[in-house]
């Protein structure tokens, strides 16, 4: 939530200390986890008891936990917590990003030190890229905790535990606070050191997190006490859920006057601190789930259980429909159907076409049959494509985030596309889309041909593509680093196995040197005109997927624009009328891509007052328009890396530091540059007042950066 915003919720109800926190708890299936749970929360007395009732090395038989079991529990030493259980199976983790952005959290990651080595690496790692996609923001608090230590030597145990830690440290260091305290555990014993360690560690984590925790407004805290109330006056125990008419009229009763925008806001507020779930649908009111656990367990526990789980689940066709009488079936205890329909539709985990049949990507198994991408004959066949791929080795694609492309090609395509469980196909008048994804889940291949080489609809659909794609990324994997490649047209038109690629710098440098690319691996040249299916592309087209996700509030900008005369009236009623955040910035970037190059300079000027981010982006396109053998200063490398630069430059301290001892900067501009709120936000005023000294300034700048962030110095230098 934006400081802004919470400022003003602050201002409006009085804020109260909050002195809790979250903690998630990760790994895969039968690592320990829920055992670890109770150990955690178990007090003294039952401790003792547990001791007197049987030996701790007994095995228990293995109850595991169906979607996430999310309680609110005081943890001895540690005080209240809410403390969240992710299963580990690889269907559950589908939906687990629908919650993985959390503030005040903690994130502990359980492994058994059973597991060869290289296991162990694998599912860590997995866990721990999954956490950095979720969480664009911040650097979560992660404690890294071996299991099973009743079976393994403790010294061996240790050994391999702390390597571990050492090399996920090592990796992650720029993204996560990994606590260096080697933990390993037999989860079923609560007395032991290590468990004493580990809440005194939780203990610190939470304290410090205190001392920075935002005071709650204080209608918020009145909403957090009614809840459970309103779960048993004001809808059925087994649908917690209220319309927001119904909610609006609960909260009326602890504050008659309450406005409902701002009620809107401390709902929101609410949501990120997982007290509820928050859904806004496009087309109707908000839905308010008043207890999370309901949705989380009940709900998604039996609809994306895997096969032999220990839980009733869906079932489905021959065809992969799940039909609504299952649903019925499945749910039968839940009061309304209709409402968990709804909302089941609106986290966008399934559609129906006909209200009798719903897709469930999530639950998809076949993978694309070769037949359904067939070689043609065409003589006029044109191919084109791009490929967004995971930029380094701690990004991933969040588990939810091809489902839910796929849930977003159901409802926006004209037709019905394809699904498989790593691919889909579509059509739209003489053009073919496909989206496959990489077999190790790194990359998304975007692929559009036509047999009678229309590139203009080939462009349009593969922008269509490209923005879907761009939209969910960011909605759901939001801190996943991805570089954007073009694939070769010649690969896709001889249906090789594999998609090759070209990166958008060679395909840059290769325009401005005579329009041909040879491809380092397959060995043969292309011409440039026949990679890109849209070759004239303006400011607003270049960037435009990064574009609508960064627009996401286009209220101050329209404002701005029309006090300035750039929009009417009229033109910004239109714009707001759509229904998504996404809807109204394309409607935007349409609508002042019409009004000439005047009106792109306000825009831009307006971005850099309204929306900084946006108009790094704008400047990024203006800057790639160069021609590449044209000499660039490092005026210049500032300007055109600056995106990048903003990402990879998330601690700009030590540079300041040595900028300061050179001279390069005064202590009052360091100062100013360290009071910015987000490391976004001082490193573009890094940048910018870099970029207002002399050509010797930078130069040691660059040199700064070659020390310190080696990253962000091999940006500058490339072209």
């Amino acid at each position: 939530m934006q400081e802004k915003t919470y400022h003003e919720l602050l201002q409006k109800s009085g804020g109260v200390k909050v002195n809790r926190c979250k903690v998630f708890v990760f790994g895969m299936a039968e690592t320990g986890k829920s055992t670890f749970k109770e150990s955690l929360q178990r007090g003294l007395v039952a401790a003792l008891l547990q001791g007197l009732s049987k030996p701790s090395s007994q095995e228990e038989p293995h109850h595991p936990t169906p979607g996430v079991d999310v309680g609110t529990f005081h943890i001895p030493g540690v005080g209240e917590v809410s403390l969240w259980d992710f299963a580990g199976q690889a269907e559950y983790a589908v939906t687990h990003s629908m919650f993985m952005d959390a503030e005040n959290t903690v994130f502990i990651v359980l492994y058994n030190i059973m597991d060869d080595s290289e296991t162990q690496k694998l599912q860590v790692h997995w866990w721990l890229c999954f956490i950095k996609s979720c969480n664009p923001n911040r650097q979560p608090d992660v404690i890294l905790v071996a299991s099973h230590a009743d079976k393994v030597s403790r010294d061996r145990g240790l050994r391999q535990a702390a390597h571990l830690l050492q090399l996920m440290t090592l990796e992650f260091k720029d993204h996560l606070r990994i606590s260096d305290e080697v933990f390993l555990m037999n989860c079923r014993e609560t007395r032991t050191p290590e468990m004493d360690r580990l809440k005194k560690l939780l203990a610190k984590m939470k304290m410090a997190m205190s001392e920075h925790q935002r005071q709650m407004p204080k209608l918020c805290a009145e909403i957090i006490k009614q809840l459970p109330s309103w779960c048993k006056k004001k809808c059925s125990p087994k649908c917690p859920v209220l319309r927001w008419p119904g909610y609006v009229e609960a909260v009326k009763e602890i504050d008659p006057l309450v406005d409902e925008e701002f009620l809107r806001k401390f709902t929101i507020l609410l949501d990120h601190q997982g007290e509820i779930i928050f859904n806004c649908p496009t087309s109707s009111d908000p839905i308010i789930v008043l207890k999370p656990n309901w949705f989380c367990t009940d709900v998604i526990g039996p609809m994306m259980a895997p096969v032999n789980f220990p839980i009733p689940r869906l079932a489905r066709t021959s065809e992969g429909y799940v039909t609504r009488a299952e649903i019925q079936r499945v749910f039968q205890d839940v009061a309304d159907i209709d409402l968990l329909i709804t909302l089941l539709q609106e986290f966008q985990l399934c559609h129906t076409y006909n209200g009798l049949e719903f897709i469930f990507p999530g639950l998809l198994t076949q993978t694309m049959p070769s037949d359904k991408w067939q070689l043609t004959q065409e003589p006029k066949v044109v191919y084109f494509g791009k490929q967004v791929q995971c930029a380094d080795s701690t990004d991933m694609f969040s588990s939810g985030f091809f489902p839910r492309v796929q849930t977003r090609l159901m409802r926006e395509l004209e037709n019905h596309p394809l699904l498989w469980r790593d691919g889909a196909k579509c059509a739209d008048m003489n053009v073919e889309g496909l989206i496959k994804l990489s077999p190790d889940s790194r990359a998304v291949n975007i692929c559009v041909r036509s047999a009678q080489g229309d590139k203009v609809q080939c462009g349009k659909m593969l922008q269509q593509l490209e923005i879907i794609i761009a939209d969910v990324l960011y909605d759901c994997s939001p801190g996943t680093g991805t570089v954007e490649n073009v694939l070769t047209a010649r690969a896709l038109k001889e249906h090789r196995e594999e998609f090759y690629s070209y990166g958008k710098e060679e395909i840059s440098k290769a325009a401005a040197e005579g329009g041909t690319t040879p491809h380092p691996t397959l060995g043969f040249t292309e011409q440039v005109s026949d990679l890109l299916c849209r070759e004239e592309e303006d400011l607003l087209t270049r960037n435009r997927p990064e574009l609508v996700q960064t627009l996401r509030h286009v209220e101050p900008i329209l404002d701005h624009l029309q006090t300035c005369g750039i929009l009417t009236i009229e033109e910004c009623d239109v714009i707001r009328a759509n229904g998504t955040p996404q809807d109204r910035a394309r409607a935007l970037l349409d609508t002042v891509g019409t009004k000439g190059e005047d009106a792109l300079q306000v825009f831009q000027s307006v971005l850099r007052e309204v929306e900084p981010r946006a108009a790094d982006l704008l400047m990024s396109s203006m800057m790639s328009t160069q021609r590449t053998d044209e000499p660039q200063g490092i005026e210049d490398q500032l300007t055109r890396h600056r995106p990048e630069l903003v990402r990879s430059l998330s601690h700009v301290e030590p540079l300041l530091d040595h900028l300061q001892a050179r001279d390069v900067i005064s202590t009052e501009e360091s100062d100013i540059i360290r009071t910015r709120s987000t490391s976004q936000e001082r490193a573009r005023a890094l940048l910018d007042t870099v970029g207002t000294k002399g050509g010797d300034a930078r130069d040691v700048f660059s040199a700064v950066l070659e020390e310190v962030n080696p990253e962000a110095a091999e940006m500058m230098l490339s072209t």
